[in-house]
């Protein structure tokens, strides 16, 4: 093997290694841009997380309320009866007074 396949293996071989560097180097960029995009997609589920538990309290708290509701719409449903019967009763006195002093 002359000098001039040397040489040309030397250069191939310099070349060859030079490549591997930069290929070393955008690995490296891709490695820390895959590390921020792991640590944002962190961030992101904490995120989540916390947005999915505050909905849970919300949908708690809007349970609650509509079981309120529901008991207060009760308790006006019989108020309504409970002024009813008042009414009623209101009406047969009033009759009652009404022929006690028509004699």
């Amino acid at each position: 093997m002359g000098n001039w396949e040397i040489w040309w293996m030397n250069e191939s071989l310099r070349w060859m290694n030079e490549s591997l560097g930069w290929m070393n180097e955008s690995l490296g960029w891709m490695n820390e841009s895959l590390r921020w995009m792991n640590e944002s997609l962190g961030w992101m589920n904490e995120s989540l997380r916390w947005m999915n538990e505050s909905l849970r309290w919300m949908n708690e708290s809007l349970r609650w309320m509509n079981e309120s509701l529901r008991w207060m719409n009760e308790s006006l449903r019989w108020m309504n009866e409970s002024l009813r019967w008042m009414n009623e009763s209101l009406r047969w006195m009033n009759e009652s007074l009404s022929q006690c002093f028509n004699f």
